[in-house]
């Protein structure tokens, strides 16, 4: 899919939205990540065009299963009937949320307005915001009924193996020192622990959005919201915790907690898993950037310093985002 041309891309875009009730007056290309994605411009609105083809095979194959597209634009809908600030997922003119076009899942979402979250952005009213939003989201993962035929992919302790293992690669070029990769390699191994003493209780176990960084969350006006839940999956939600807090100011993180707790429930050593769950998530994304030539230097430089700024502590038992009062 890397090998479409710009032409190609367009062409498959504007096939796609034929299935849809809508009349484009521009299509733009945007990216080439986890999906291919497009700006739609009609005379009144703006939509996100997806077409679901993963850059590399890191991301995952959920995109080729109609019914795992289909089930997360299902959760969509269901989110925003329940006023959640999410995007609004569309359907084509049969009345579905996934059509085809050459081989390929497609989906349309309204456009979420919004900036960026920044770090310059953030305030202890923005990480309030987000402590809400999230034990929200968790609250509602927790208790809905999922629909027969529902699918997602699951984060469990074989996906996180296997982007450790996908790693190996890379200290055999050099990329990743051996020790860095065995420091790693001993946090997950007691975070596989973990997740097997854990299992799937309905308080520690649901539906994640499973990509909660800085760059999907929105800020417009004074008010957060959440966007790109092609991530998304069954797994335990301190792994969206994790992710999300890795984003926010340490400073910032009791505020987080504190507004997270009226909606959601936070276990009996939270930290240490919390911060497991941390680690967990950068050996995703360096899985992610392995096949990446853009992101190769940040490669390099990043995974010595979570390896030994913090999976070394973590090993040693030490706190590096929680103090004994937490």
């Amino acid at each position: 899919m890397n090998s479409l041309s710009f032409k190609n891309r367009l062409e498959m875009a504007d096939r796609a939205l034929d299935a849809f009730n809508i009349q484009p007056v521009a299509v733009t290309f945007l990216q080439h990540s986890e999906n291919i994605t497009f700006r739609v411009d009609t005379s009144r609105d703006k939509y996100l065009l997806r077409l679901h083809a993963p850059a590399t095979p890191a991301f995952g194959d959920h995109g080729s299963n109609q019914a795992a597209v289909n089930s997360e634009m299902v959760w969509l809908e269901a989110l925003r009937q329940g006023e959640f600030p999410v995007p609004t997922p569309m359907k084509t003119r049969h009345g579905e949320f996934v059509t085809r076009v050459d081989g390929l899942n497609a989906t349309l979402l309204k456009w979420q307005t919004g900036k960026v979250m920044t770090r310059e952005a953030e305030t202890e009213e923005t990480a309030a915001q987000i402590g809400t939003l999230v034990g929200r989201l968790h609250q509602q993962a927790s208790h809905w009924q999922l629909s027969k035929g529902f699918t997602r992919p699951r984060r469990d302790a074989a996906y996180f193996e296997n982007a450790m293992l996908s790693l190996w690669p890379a200290v055999e070029d050099g990329r990743i020192s051996s020790q860095d990769y065995s420091t790693l390699q001993t946090s997950l191994t007691w975070l596989i622990g973990e997740i097997h003493n854990m299992g799937q209780a309905h308080n520690s176990w649901g539906l994640l959005h499973g990509d909660l960084h800085r760059g999907n969350f929105l800020l417009q006006r004074g008010k957060i919201k959440l966007i790109d839940f092609s991530m998304s999956g069954f797994g335990h939600f301190a792994y969206d915790l994790g992710t999300c807090l890795s984003n926010i100011r340490t400073t910032f993180h009791p505020v987080f907690l504190e507004h997270y707790k009226r909606f959601f429930f936070l276990p009996d050593g939270y930290e240490r898993l919390i911060e497991g769950y941390f680690l967990a998530s950068y050996v995703v994304t360096f899985s992610l950037w392995l096949s990446d030539q853009d992101s190769q230097e940040t490669l390099v430089q990043r995974v010595p310093l979570i390896a030994q700024e913090y999976a070394a502590r973590f090993n040693r038992e030490e706190h590096f985002w929680f103090d004994e009062n937490n």
